[in-house]
């Protein structure tokens, strides 16, 4: 008897799970002609407009903070705000001093020595000169005169003369030659040492870097998350800080990608800084970003970055300040909506469980703008229609 009792009770609990929930028990909603309000809530911070970077100085090697303004301090026009360490820089500025003095001394003494062999040489040669025009002037080939070895002898002593003076002036071109190498390497010495002398001397004049305007110095984090301070070590080009120009201030917001459909310029936006809450102000969309960025790597979301413009200046304002905004997309009266929760779709159709009587009937709708909570309905559905909050099909 109990075989055939369990099975009943099976096909009887189908047959109600066939016919649909009871309409007692489904969440309905009545539509009737409300606000269509859509409104994008947001969070960012402040920052400032126009911005002086502050970067390590372009040199040869790394540098070292010696002094360096407190982070968030008030900065005015002309005061120094980081000063590096000098110490290897006049060390660099001493031993090419030394070196270009010493290149110096050796180029004067070369030159020197080269002008002294030069006019030993010019000497001889003047000296050959004579002694050949001597002989060519006094030459007796009369054998009559003198005898024949006599006369042999006086023209082997006169050819012996022409090859030394030509052997001279050979040398003393070659010597000339040899000469201007040498005196061009050490110019070529004296102008390397003097560009080392030139670059630690504009190093040690680019130590201090000075405020251009009025405003907060603001350090920048490294890649460990680390921020400047005192006796660290800086690359060249590294970026240090900025001095923001605290005059003008504008917003940088970010939003979920999935929630920035409808965001373009000009939209009315209400904020409020997370440490003055009741602080309510205004302003409006300036820029919106086209492609979305990842925030953090475990993050998969990825955020839309969008530009405020405060209708005022606060003086509260700072840059890094949080910010918390709501934007205002779009707001419309009389309008016939639906929640998104009751809205389903198959075969790219929109469809909701319209109430008819004590059942549900899948109906067809059409909707237009939605917010992030409704839809509006332009056809498929009327004023005082009840449909289901959940899906009944399911």
């Amino acid at each position: 008897m109990k075989q055939i009792i369990i099975p009943s009770l099976a096909m009887l609990s189908l047959l109600l799970a066939s016919c649909g929930e009871p309409t007692s028990t489904v969440p309905t909603f009545e539509l009737s002609p409300q606000r269509l309000q859509h409104q994008i809530s947001a969070e960012g911070e402040l920052f400032a407009v126009n911005a002086v970077s502050i970067h390590a100085p372009a040199s040869r090697g790394p540098r070292f903070i010696y002094e360096i303004s407190p982070e968030f301090s008030e900065v005015t026009p002309g005061q120094r705000v980081v000063t590096f360490d000098a110490t290897q820089l006049q060390r660099e500025k001493r031993q090419a001093g030394t070196a270009l003095a010493g290149v110096a001394a050796d180029k004067s003494k070369k030159l020197t020595d080269q002008q002294g062999d030069l006019l030993k040489l010019g000497l001889d040669r003047l000296l050959v000169k004579r002694e050949f025009s001597f002989a060519d002037q006094f030459n007796i080939d009369d054998v009559q005169i003198r005898s024949r070895l006599e006369i042999l002898d006086s023209m082997q002593n006169k050819e012996f003369l022409a090859d030394k003076q030509h052997y001279l002036g050979w040398q003393q071109q070659s010597f000339q030659q040899k000469s201007q190498g040498e005196l061009e390497l050490l110019q070529l010495q004296q102008d390397q040492q003097q560009s080392l002398l030139s670059q630690a001397e504009s190093g040690l004049n680019a130590l201090e870097i000075k405020a251009p305007h009025k405003g907060i110095l603001l350090f920048e984090t490294n890649w460990r998350g680390e921020k400047p301070e005192v006796g660290r070590m800086v690359f060249p080009g590294d970026k240090i800080g900025s001095i923001p120009d605290l005059s003008l201030q504008h917003i940088k917001l970010q939003v979920i990608e999935q929630e920035a459909k409808g965001l373009t310029a000009g939209q009315q936006v209400r904020f409020v800084m997370a440490a003055d809450p009741g602080l309510q102000l205004r302003g409006k969309v300036l820029k919106v970003s086209q492609v979305g960025r990842s925030r953090e790597r475990r993050d998969p979301r990825k955020y839309i970055d969008v530009v405020v413009e405060p209708a005022a200046q606060h003086p509260a304002f700072m840059p890094g300040k949080k910010i918390r905004a709501t934007i205002e997309v779009n707001s419309r009266d009389d309008v016939l909506q639906v929640p998104l929760q009751a809205i389903f779709s198959a075969e790219q159709q929109s469809y909701v469980w319209k109430q008819q009587g004590s059942s549900f009937e899948k109906q067809s709708v059409s909707l237009g703008e939605k917010s992030l909570t409704h839809a509006e309905v332009l056809s498929g559905l009327a004023v005082e229609d009840r449909i289901a909050l959940i899906d009944i099909g399911s």
